[in-house]
């Protein structure tokens, strides 16, 4: 784990997701534009054929409308519905009819003629062989699947054809009676009419769509085909009262969508399949069998959510995805609707994706693998300086000021080694001063000096002084080589000094064998005299210790006094001394001349703030030199439940009582 948290790594980890990212991001831009020119495509060829359909609609209605309303308006048609007399129906309108749906067809199909289909796969249609120039050939018959649609309804929305003529589900509508015999659909009344009246829904000449069933006379099994049908109403010209509708409709060709197929089939983006949808079903010559299933099931859930305009969606189909976009034809119709459906596989773009990826890919891991040799050349001359700096920081923690970094480079690293030695040498020479002012100065003070900048102004205190030196020293030392007698007085200092820092001390100087401590300057702790007398039992102990294992064997005598003394750095502009001065520190002073070996001596200002652990003895009263009013020193006996008693040299190991 050590190496995740290395400069190197993190470069790595850095440069490897920016690579990753630009990469996604790239290939996703080049998919969307590949999916972009798919879709253009696609919505191309459905907008074109949503068009012909929309224009070959127009071009109908604007040709048969105004005609077939004035066939309507026929007192003979208007009598014979009346009469539900459909033979009569038949021989009024069917001649008519006919010669006008010949006539459209001959338009719309101008090279079809008897025994033609309208499947050939170039659109175009082969010549005849009449020599008539009609559109029906010379037995009389329309073309196969050509034949105009002519059925007739009721007032009540009932077809009027014979039903032996008629099957299959849907609108239901009717075929006129005839020899073909080649179209067929169910009579009965039209199912989605429900509980509606006719004349409320067919107010005015409407279009729909229908399919029929085509006999293939070579195999015998039927096709389908949709039929375009202009249903006009039929009123009583004496009080407009509705008696019914005839149905005239003409087929849909499929041709378009055959042309379409073929073209695309032969081209890199694939085929573009297509039908009509018409009466919950598909009627399609391109879209397989086994795949209208799967469709019909999608088209009718999209117009039970109430997408009955246009949809788009992408659908799974034999594991393959697939663009469906359907459009309906008959927005806002009384009618069932019919809608333009357009199917294309997404299996080719789906291929070039998957080799764009892998082409993206492969030069990403190409690009990864060179940032990765680059990376690491770049990042070894970056991470080596940055290494040696982290190393020399932490000598610098540890408290080693002597270190220093080469400086093999002019750039930015160059620069940051050479002001690093420049930082560690200044900090070796703050270091030393800091050493040095600790070694002549207390170690609180000395802080304190530095923080306000060398400044300890003058102030009055409340302060405990506490003065020890040891008896007889110059008798110890007569004769006592000096580097022996500095010796001992070092080992002496150091203990006293240590229990002094123990007890938040401040070690004011040394003069020869004394020591003086101070308790409440420059900081106080609130109980600086008991504090004081703690101390000085302490430091007692830790004499008593020391004479077991030292080369000299010393004794020592104490004195505290407490009181407002002057406190702050005296001296002069080159040297300063933290120090304080005052009558009581005289005080202290003469307590401790008096003290015998191994005693402690306070004044009754000290016992005030200690007497609720020390247990003390009254000395007659003193004039002590220096001290202009007689004193009342207290000799302490014991610091602290179950400590034990001090008294001269000698330890008392009794309680209170007894002593």
């Amino acid at each position: 784990m050590h190496w995740i948290t290395t400069f190197r790594a993190k470069l790595i980890l850095t440069l490897f997701p920016v690579v990753a990212v630009v990469t996604v991001v790239a290939l996703l831009m080049a998919e969307r534009k590949f999916s972009a020119t798919y879709r253009r495509l696609f919505d191309e060829q459905f907008e074109e054929q949503v068009a012909m359909l929309t224009a070959a609609k127009k071009k109908r209605f604007e040709a048969l409308s105004t005609i077939l309303q004035n066939m309507a308006a026929q007192p003979k048609v208007v009598e014979a519905i009346q009469k539900k007399d459909f033979k009569d129906l038949s021989q009024l309108l069917r001649p008519q009819l006919e010669t006008l749906a010949e006539e459209r067809l001959q338009t719309e199909f101008p090279g079809l003629r008897q025994g033609e289909s309208n499947r050939g796969p170039a659109g175009r249609f082969p010549p005849s062989n009449d020599r008539s120039g009609g559109f029906k050939g010379r037995d009389g018959r329309f073309p196969p699947g050509q034949r105009p649609y002519v059925d007739f309804i009721d007032a009540k929305g009932n077809f009027m054809g014979a039903p032996q003529q008629r099957s299959a589900a849907g609108l239901g509508l009717a075929l006129e009676a005839g020899d073909n015999g080649d179209v067929r659909r169910k009579g009965g009344k039209m199912p989605w009419l429900g509980n509606r009246k006719f004349e409320d829904v067919l107010t005015e000449q409407e279009v729909g769509y229908f399919r029929v069933e085509l006999e293939n006379r070579n195999d015998g099994r039927p096709t389908e085909q949709v039929r375009e049908v202009f249903i006009t109403p039929l009123r009583d010209p004496k009080d407009q009262k509705f008696v019914g509708a005839f149905v005239f409709g003409l087929p849909l060709t499929s041709v378009s969508e055959r042309v379409l197929y073929e073209q695309t089939k032969r081209s890199d983006h694939g085929e573009i399949m297509s039908g009509i949808w018409v009466e919950d079903q598909l009627v399609t010559t391109t879209i397989p069998q086994e795949q209208r299933e799967e469709l019909t099931a999608l088209m009718q859930e999209a117009f039970k959510r109430g997408d009955k305009v246009q949809r788009e969606v992408t659908v799974m189909i034999d594991g393959m995805r697939h663009q469906l976009l359907y459009r309906v034809l008959n927005p806002g119709s009384p009618f069932p609707l019919a809608a333009q459906v357009n199917l294309y596989s997404l299996a080719a773009l789906d291929a070039e994706i998957g080799e764009l990826r892998r082409n993206v890919g492969g030069l990403a891991v190409v690009a990864l693998g060179a940032g990765l040799v680059v990376l690491l050349l770049v990042s070894r001359t970056l991470s080596g300086p940055v290494s040696e700096l982290a190393a020399a920081t932490r000598q610098i923690e540890q408290g080693n000021f002597d270190v220093r970094v080469p400086v093999r480079r002019r750039d930015e690293l160059g620069v940051l080694a050479a002001s690093f030695n420049q930082m560690a040498a200044g900090l070796a020479l703050q270091e030393r001063y800091r050493s040095v002012l600790n070694a002549v100065a207390d170690r609180t003070v000395a802080q304190q000096l530095i923080e306000q900048s060398g400044r300890l102004g003058g102030e009055l205190r409340h302060v405990s002084m506490l003065f020890c030196d040891i008896r007889g020293f110059t008798a110890i030392t007569e004769g006592m080589p000096p580097a022996e007698v500095i010796e001992m007085l070092n080992e002496h200092m150091t203990a006293l000094t240590d229990v002094a820092y123990e007890h938040g001390g401040i070690v004011d100087k040394f003069v020869g064998d004394l020591i003086m401590v101070l308790f409440g300057a420059p900081r106080s702790t609130g109980s600086d005299g008991l504090q004081a007398v703690q101390c000085a039992q302490a430091m007692l102990e830790r004499r008593r210790e020391l004479n077991q294992t030292s080369k000299h064997s010393l004794e020592m005598g104490i004195g505290i006094a407490t009181g407002s003394v002057v406190a702050g750095c005296m001296g002069s502009d080159q040297r300063l001394s933290y120090t304080v001065i005052g009558h009581r520190v005289n005080l202290a002073s003469r307590l401790c001349s008096i003290a015998l070996p191994g005693e402690i001596v306070m004044d009754e200002e000290t016992y005030a703030e200690a007497r609720s652990i020390v247990h003390a003895e009254p000395m007659p009263p003193m004039q002590l030199k220096g001290i202009s009013e007689p004193v009342q020193p207290w000799r302490v006996m014991r610091v602290g439940e179950g400590q034990n008693l001090v008294r001269g040299q000698v330890e008392i190991g009794q309680d209170e009582g007894s002593a």
